[in-house]
């Protein structure tokens, strides 16, 4: 998805790839995931995730308006 161009639905103009930037709690930098699932709390890591399909997530953000949309892909 990142390598086709994108209009933006709001205003008709390109949108440029990049991603959402998350900090984990030890501040490191890492790229934002899709979970399959609904969250589950764990006591030690946050959130249950083991065993569930995890996708990085690619946002899209329009240059002239600001408008975000993101795909798992």
């Amino acid at each position: 998805m990142a390598d086709r161009e994108l209009t933006c639905p709001k205003c008709a103009r390109a949108m440029e790839a990049g991603y959402l930037l998350d900090y984990t709690q030890d501040a490191r930098m890492a790229q934002s995931s899709w979970v399959e699932g609904a969250p589950e709390r764990s006591f030690w890591t946050g959130l249950k995730i083991k065993g569930r399909e995890k996708i990085a997530v690619t946002t899209f953000r329009c240059s002239h308006c600001g408008y975000l949309e993101s795909y798992a892909r």
